[in-house]
C-alpha cells in the first residue's frame, strides 16, 4: 500500500481528478446556461450529486464487508444520502420528508449499534483514509458555506455582480471537498483490500 510505485500512481490519478474538476468548473463559468451560472444542470452541480451518491453506496456496501467498522460506515453512508437528497431541493419543496425518513433510520441504527460505535469509531479513525474524509467534510460543509456568505462578498463588490464570483467560489470549493471525500472513500477501499490480503496470508 505504501510502496513508492503505488503511491506515485495514486498521486497521478488524484492529480488528474483534481485537474478534471477544475476544468469542469472553468467550463461552467465559460458556458452559462442562459443567464444562470452554476445552476442545477451544470457540470459542477451534477458532479456533486454523483459523488454524494457514490459515497452513500460505497460506504454502505463496504460496511457489509468490513463488519468491524460497519456501524460508523452506516452512519457515514446515510449522512451522504441525506446530502444527496438535499441537492434536489430545486425539484421538490418536500425534499425534507424523505430526508427525515433517512434521518430516522440513521437514529435507529445509532440506537441499535450504540455499544459497537465506540470501538468502530476508534478503528475507523485509525485508518489513514479518515483524514481525507474529515478534510473533505470540513471543506464542503464548513468552509464553503462560510466563504459563500453574501456579506463577505459585499465587502468587495458594491452591486449584484458579486453573485457570479460567490457562486463560482462556493460551488467550486464544495466540489473540491466532495472530491476529497471521494478520495477518502477510495483510500478506505484500498486499505480494506490490502488488510484483507495481508490477513489471508
Amino acid at each position: 500500500m505504501y510502496s513508492p510505485l503505488f503511491i506515485a500512481i495514486r498521486v497521478i490519478v488524484y492529480s488528474l481528478l483534481m485537474f478534471g474538476i477544475a476544468e469542469g468548473i472553468f467550463y461552467d463559468a465559460a458556458n452559462p446556461i442562459g443567464t444562470s451560472y452554476f445552476s442545477e444542470n451544470t457540470f459542477t452541480e451534477i458532479t456533486q450529486e454523483i459523488i454524494l451518491f457514490v459515497l452513500f453506496l460505497s460506504f454502505l456496501l463496504l460496511g457489509f464487508k468490513w463488519r468491524e467498522i460497519q456501524p460508523v460506515l452506516n452512519i457515514a453512508s446515510l449522512f451522504f444520502l441525506i446530502s444527496f437528497i438535499r441537492e434536489f431541493n430545486f425539484l421538490a419543496l418536500n425534499w425534507i420528508y424523505p430526508a427525515l425518513i433517512v434521518l430516522a433510520i440513521l437514529g435507529w441504527l445509532i440506537v441499535r449499534d450504540f455499544k459497537k460505535i465506540k470501538t468502530a469509531t476508534i478503528k475507523f479513525f485509525s485508518v489513514p483514509a479518515s483524514s481525507w474524509l474529515l478534510s473533505g467534510f470540513l471543506v464542503t460543509y464548513i468552509f464553503s458555506r462560510l466563504l459563500g456568505r453574501s456579506k463577505f462578498w459585499r465587502l468587495m463588490y458594491h452591486d449584484e455582480s458579486y453573485r457570479l464570483a460567490k457562486a463560482a467560489t462556493e460551488e467550486g470549493i464544495e466540489l473540491l471537498g466532495d472530491t476529497l471525500m471521494l478520495i477518502g472513500m477510495i483510500e478506505f477501499v484500498i486499505y480494506y483490500w490490502v488488510e484483507k490480503r495481508v490477513n489471508s496470508k
